[in-house]
Order: C-alpha cells, then structure tokens, then sequence
C-alpha cells in the first residue's frame, strides 16, 4: 500500500488479501531534534497554517535534506487507509495523508546558518558577500485519493501490471517570499551586547503572500474552497516482473516475492491546487537598505509572510488568485532478486516538466538510490545509499519493518555528525502501524 503512493500498479496481482495503515508520519529532521526534544515540531510545515507559537525555534530542529539548492524541508501524515485485493489481478487502496513542504531557491549558506544559530550567538560568524535573486515557500494540503492496479498479464516467469490513483487536494494554504538582493552582511551591532549581530541587505527587491491568515484549525472550513485551496491530481504507473526464483511457491504458500527482477516506471503528482480566497494578500516593492535584527527574525519564523509584512510595514496590498502546480516526478526502478529474500533496488527520481514557473509550484530534489534489502513475511531491513543532486556527499539510511511496526532514516549521518559543515545535515525519519493478511497462494491455484 505504500509503495502505490509512487507506483499505484503495484496494486495489481498483490500478494495482500488486505493491509490498513493506522497511522504513519514522517518528517526531516536534524540532530538538533532530539536535542531539544521537548520544544520541537516534527511535522512543522504542516503547524505552520495554524499556530504561530514558537514556530522559530520548532523549525531549527527540522533542517533541509539538501545542502545546496533546491533547500527541502518535508513532512507527511498518512491517515487511516486501507488497501484490499479483488480476486487474483485487482487491487484498489484508498488513502488519505496531509503533506507540508517549505521549499527554498538560492538560500546562501551563511542566511541558513544565521537562521539556526541566532544573531545574537557567537556561534554566527560575520560574514558579506553577493546575492541575487531567492525565493522562500511553505505549502500544505490534506489528500484523499483512489488508487486502482490490474494485472494484465499473469504467467508463472511473466507478469505485467498497470495502475492509476485519482487524487482530491483540499484544505491547502501557502505562504512565500521571493526577491533580489545585492549583497548581504552579517555585523556587530553598534553599542549593543558583545555578541549581538545584525543582518543588512542593500537593493532589496521583494513579494510576499499568502493565501489565507494563519488560524486554528477549523475542519468545516478546511473544505472551502473560497478558505483554503483545493484541486485534481493523479499518478500512472506500470511493472513488468520477470521469472520465479523458486518451483514450489504456490505448494509452499510462501508469500515472499518470487520474481528475479522487477522493472516498474511511473509519473506522480501530475495536476494542481488552485487558491481563491478572498483573504489573500500579496506585496511588494524595494528597499534600498533593509536590516534585520534576532527580534525581526523570530517574527519571521513565527509568523511567515504575514510576519514578513509586519517587519517592513507593508501597507499596500492586493489579493492572490493563483494556481500551484504538484511536484510532478518521474520514477525509475529496478529490483533484483540475487539469493531468495535479498534484494538490490536501483530507484532514481526525477522532476518532470518545465522548471516551476512562479513561487508556488512545487518540486521536489532529484535523487538516485541504491540499497540492499532482505524481505521477509513478517519482518524487512534495507540500508538506503543515496545520491541527491547537489550534495556533496552521500546519504546513507537505514530502515526496519517488525510485524505491525515499521521506522526509518534516509541519513543517519544527518543525525550523528554534528561538526561536518560539508555533510548533508538532515535526515527523512518516519515511524508507522500497519497490520496485513495476505493471500492463500494455494486457494488461488
């Protein structure tokens, strides 16, 4: 069921009579996490549409997975959801899972640094340098969706399965900044206290919106479409799964998988969230010489672009009505069976489309992934190698599945390395429930 979520044709032929998700939440982190472990959010972007307590300090436990650009903060909530076979080749899941992104182009390392260690710290050092053109965006929506697979073809060496899961956006809000600046500098505030510093920008050029104010969480609003956002979505998908690595796999009702390789490609998040609020605001405009101080950070990461527009005291504003496109991508994987229940899985996942053509689409990091997996009925362990498009170095996880309870990381060393300033800083950790009955191989004979 949760591997439909990015290939829904696995869905067809499954070995599942049926599997229910109770609750899985994923969400970056950095070390920082479990540092400060009572005063963090691990699902902070999706905090950010409704609370503004102490967001600044919540999300410096959160981190990036990539160290340059694209900057990519995530969270995910999977609500209860099911999936169920239908005799031997259909397979349906229904899923409902709430997504948070923040999302940043061309944030320099030293903002990013000042960001996490505060102006008033000595851990941030004095720096300047040139800048250019950014852009700074957080989204969340819940997504409800219909996913359906069918085995076309299902021969004992040959099997070919396609998919394809409807998908309804609702209850989104999103908040950006993007701008130019000339140069930055970090500095000692004059007569202030011995560590305390300032950032200025020269020729500051900016927009800054959002599509509805920050407030509680009301479930009758979350959706109205003239409150929050809301749009159509879907994902196709196709594998093809080559030979048995066993003869008697049906006389010994052995559930592992059989196949020798299995080749599977797919297209996900193809679609939009469109936002109509009448509430939404938009400004914009330039500034010769902006300076910000812990203060106006705080308010920053507390309250967004609302907070952004209370720290220059923006007056003229206009409302937003504007589309967002999904993170459309591209994924590619082959999985080989070398000895009966060890696997090597080759992915690679890749934005499809043209570059996002304004502040509010979405993407996600390019990446490729080898990792070693041993998979049985009950129980799975696999170490993740993977390579993200502008890192500098490989990341390195590790997940595990015991019965009902399965946990992850896609970096540990984002959790271990704390003085590395060239390691990828961050790591995916997710940790869920599911239970599961899988089918009688030897009734289906």
């Amino acid at each position: 069921m949760y591997r439909s979520t990015v290939n829904p044709s696995v869905l067809g032929g499954s070995r599942y009579k049926w599997q229910v998700n109770l609750v899985t939440a994923g969400s970056t982190i950095n070390n920082r996490y479990f540092i400060f472990f009572g005063r963090n959010a691990f699902l902070y972007p999706q905090l950010v549409p409704h609370t503004t307590d102490e967001l600044y300090g919540r999300s410096r436990t959160m981190g990036s997975i990539t160290t340059g650009n694209p900057m990519y903060v995530a969270s995910e909530i999977r609500w209860p959801s099911a999936m169920w076979s239908v005799g031997k080749n259909h397979g349906f899941a229904f899923q409902v899972r709430s997504r948070g992104f923040v999302q940043g182009q061309n944030i320099p390392q030293d903002i990013r640094t000042l960001y996490y260690k505060r102006l008033d710290s000595p851990a941030t050092p004095l720096a300047s340098d040139t800048w250019g053109d950014f852009d700074l965006t957080q989204q969340s929506f819940t997504e409800a969706s219909l996913a359906y697979g069918l085995q076309l073809i299902n021969l004992r060496a040959h099997k070919l399965k396609v998919g394809a899961t409807l998908k309804r956006m609702f209850g989104a809000r999103a908040g950006y900044l993007r701008g130019a600046v000339d140069t930055y500098q970090i500095r000692s505030v004059a007569r202030g206290e011995a560590d305390e510093k300032e950032l200025v920008l020269t020729n500051f050029s900016y927009e800054a919106g959002y599509t509805y104010p920050t407030q509680k969480l009301a479930i009758g609003d979350f959706f109205k479409s003239n409150t929050y956002g809301s749009g159509w979505g879907y994902d196709l998908g196709a594998t093809y799964e080559l030979g048995s690595y066993w003869n008697r796999l049906e006389d010994d009702d052995d559930a592992r998988p059989g196949y020798l390789i299995r080749l599977s490609a797919s297209v996900t998040d193809l679609g939009m969230i469109r936002y109509r609020s009448t509430e939404s605001r938009v400004v914009s405009g330039n500034l010769s010489r902006f300076v910000i101080q812990q203060n106006d950070l705080e308010i920053l990461g507390n309250e967004g672009a609302d907070g952004f527009m209370q720290v220059i005291n923006a007056q003229n504003a206009v409302p937003m009505n504007q589309e967002a496109q999904l993170a459309t991508a591209v994924h590619l994987e082959a999985d080989v069976q070398l000895v009966k229940s060890f696997f090597i899985n080759l992915s690679q996942t890749k934005r499809y489309g043209d570059p996002p053509q304004n502040a509010l689409d979405m993407t996600q990091p390019d990446l490729f992934t080898i990792t070693p997996r041993f998979e049985n009925e009950d129980s799975d362990f696999s170490l993740p190698l993977t390579f993200i498009e502008g890192n500098k170095r490989v990341s390195m996880g590790a997940m595990a599945r015991f019965g009902p309870i399965q946990v992850g990381f896609s970096n540990l060393n984002g959790l271990l390395n704390r003085k590395d300033p060239d390691a990828n800083r961050a790591t995916f950790m997710y940790v869920g429930f599911s239970v599961w009955r899988f089918k009688d191989r030897m009734q289906d004979k």
